[in-house]
């Protein structure tokens, strides 16, 4: 699977790395699993980094993904979204999942730099 994620309480976070050629099977499969894990709990903040990511969902597919967010997790509620992406297409395809999918975070935003996603969601960046 080209996707990965772990989430840690003591942080509040999802942090989800997308890698190489994705499918929106394994996007789905993705939810499914992050719902199952017992670790999952309302409020965790996402770190979603697409950097890696080489495919460009198209409107359908994005639909899809951000229906699936809202009725798997809205009852439970994520805290913030940040998405971060080195393509343009990928920017604005995710702007899109933004719109459909906002009513299940309490704040989104689309960075191009994970420093900059990483101090919006209130953590210093790591020493390199």
């Amino acid at each position: 699977m080209t996707i990965h994620y772990r989430i840690d309480t003591s942080i509040n976070r999802i942090t989800t790395r997308a890698f190489g050629e994705v499918t929106l099977d394994e996007v789905l499969q993705h939810f499914d699993e992050l719902s199952a894990d017992p670790r999952f709990e309302p409020d965790l903040d996402v770190l979603l980094d697409l950097v890696d990511c080489k495919t460009v969902p198209d409107a359908d597919q994005i639909r899809t993904a951000a229906e699936r967010v809202t009725a798997d997790f809205t009852p439970l509620h994520f805290g913030k979204l940040a998405i971060v992406v080195a393509s343009e297409a990928l920017f604005g395809m995710l702007r899109m999942f933004h719109s459909f999918s906002e009513s299940a975070f309490s704040a989104a935003q689309i960075f191009r730099d994970r420093d900059e996603a990483l101090q919006w969601l209130g953590e210093s960046a790591p020493n390199r």
